[in-house]
């Protein structure tokens, strides 16, 4: 099972190409009398500054990475006898939960798909829905104390984002995604805790 959410596509150009021109104007500020007189230059080029990072920060990190997270058999330490019985097998939830893994590839660009992390569905121990990305780190932390979280959202401003906790032997991670409701139910359906 695969599934790649959009990165939020037209809204976020815009946003990055506005936030550059204001730093380009930003940074022409001292150029007009009235501005360089009241201001120090350096003031304004330090805001220009942090204008286009932000810009392009917006850019690579929301235009230019595309997510895909899979759902799919184990690929390593998987007896090759019993994942031979289950290869071509399209419905995840008939393959046991410890030849599972959960891979998120990451694409910058044109540039090759690289494994951002892979781990097995066996350690899979809840999956919990947030309105969206803001809080939910400190949320975590707060609820499980010391936990790993990496965020694998795709969009800016997601509408909902899924979170998958996994009970490693070193220590909880939290992985926030934006799957597609099928790979959701299965993964609620494969975590031994279910949603919350």
């Amino acid at each position: 099972m695969k599934y790649s959410p959009g990165s939020g596509g037209g809204r976020v150009s815009v946003s990055a190409i506005l936030l550059l021109v204001a730093a380009a104007i930003t940074f022409m500020l001292p150029n007009i009398p009235a501005v360089s007189a009241s201001v120090p230059t350096s003031v304004v080029q330090f805001a220009a500054l942090v204008i286009a990072v932000a810009g392009i920060f917006i850019l690579v990190r929301f235009r230019f990475v595309t997510f895909t997270y899979v759902l799919d058999l184990r690929g390593d330490g998987t007896d090759p006898d019993a994942a031979l019985a289950y290869e071509g097998e399209t419905n995840v939830l008939r393959i046991p939960r410890d030849m599972l893994d959960f891979t998120v590839f990451k694409t910058q660009g044109s540039r090759d798909a690289i494994k951002e992390c892979v781990l097995g569905i066996d350690s899979l121990e809840a999956v919990r829905s947030f309105p969206g990305r803001r809080g939910i780190a400190r949320t975590l932390r707060r609820e499980y104390g010391e936990i790993a979280y990496f965020d694998y959202t795709a969009s800016p401003r997601p509408e909902g984002v899924t979170v998958l906790i996994f009970s490693e032997p070193e220590k909880k991670i939290a992985l926030s995604v934006e799957c597609g409701g099928e790979m959701r139910d299965a993964l609620i359906s494969l975590s031994d805790g279910g949603i919350s």
